[in-house]
């Protein structure tokens, strides 16, 4: 099954690998950070468990700090545009790729906000039935 933190962590390295020199922050954005730097954020805005399967909606934040807060626009524009390039079909985590279904760019309080959305499903890394009868069922015959 999938973590948080595994998708967390794919993300940042596509960041990583498209900014190498804007630190990525892992601590709450407050005060005292260094600037340039990226902020990311994963929320969960639906889950839906089973017993063999979950569901879940995320929401990926992505938070940009440009260089100098008050000539900011063409380094955010920047960003932006290669944000979207970034995140706006598909991303991988482990063996698998995510579609992402709908992103968001803006501008906001000089700080770019790039938030995409995507779902999954997933298996329980234990499965309940494990070492019984692993056959899947063929045909059903009902009495009727």
């Amino acid at each position: 099954m999938l973590t948080r933190v595994q998708i967390n962590r794919a993300i940042n390295e596509k960041i990583n690998s498209e900014f190498p020199t804007i630190p990525i922050q892992s601590s709450d954005v407050e005060e005292g950070f260094d600037r340039p730097s990226f902020f990311v954020m994963l929320e969960t805005n639906n889950g839906d468990g089973g017993q063999f399967s979950t569901q879940r909606d995320m929401t990926c934040r992505i938070l940009f700090f440009p260089t100098n807060r008050y000539d900011y626009k063409e380094e955010a524009y920047d960003v932006q545009d290669r944000l979207e390039k970034l995140f706006s079909l598909n991303f991988a985590v482990a063996d698998r790729t995510f579609t992402i279904d709908d992103y968001s760019s803006r501008i906001f309080d000089k700080v770019v906000h790039y938030d995409f959305d995507f779902t999954f499903f997933d298996d329980p890394a234990v499965d309940p039935c494990a070492g019984e009868n692993q056959e899947k069922m063929q045909e059903l015959k009902l009495r009727g």
